[in-house]
């Protein structure tokens, strides 16, 4: 019995999330909502950007049909890893766009741990802005670590998951 014990225990701890998810107001169905960029704090390139994918496709589930700013015409390097470009750019988009409501974000974790598991971990925080006014609306935060054979794109989907079942969107107008 304690081995059972022992198993199940290590089993629950393999696999950690925590998470900060209050409830939003609600927001309408028929609502605009425009992606903007994430800020990337983790260590991985282009975290960001593949976390603002994932919400996309998480919110489009939930019956929110979210613009996703357009992409920079950067050639250079430098360009490219700068968060600041990135999100003047999408500011400079977003002015000319017929929005409610703003969603972005950070990435404070998108890799593999070292170790022989090597199990991924991933940290986000999404926050829901006004369009107009840039008032925050609704801010979650999570951040799991995985199973050994997981991807953190399997892991990072969860999280967004998990956040936005905070976000309340009412159905049916």
């Amino acid at each position: 019995m304690k081995k059972i014990w022992m198993l199940v225990s290590t089993l629950a701890l393999s696999a950690c999330s925590h998470y900060q998810v209050p409830e939003s107001p609600n927001f309408p169905a028929n609502s605009r909502w425009a992606i903007m960029p994430m800020v990337n704090n983790s260590s991985t390139p282009m975290a960001a950007e593949k976390a603002e994918q994932i919400l996309g496709t998480h919110l489009y589930a939930r019956g929110i049909n979210a613009t996703l700013y357009p992409a920079s015409d950067v050639s250079d390097l430098a360009s490219i890893l700068d968060n600041n470009a990135r999100r003047k750019s999408a500011q400079a988009w977003l002015v000319s766009q017929n929005v409610d409501y703003v969603i972005t974000g950070s990435v404070e974790e998108w890799h593999y741990k070292s170790g022989l598991d090597g199990e991924p971990a991933v940290g986000i925080t999404l926050e829901v802005q006004s369009a107009g006014d840039n008032v925050t609306q609704w801010r979650a935060s999570g951040a799991r670590s995985g199973w050994g054979r997981e991807s953190v794109s399997s892991a990072g989907q969860k999280v967004i998951d998990e956040l936005l079942n905070g976000l309340n969107v009412e159905q049916g107008q």
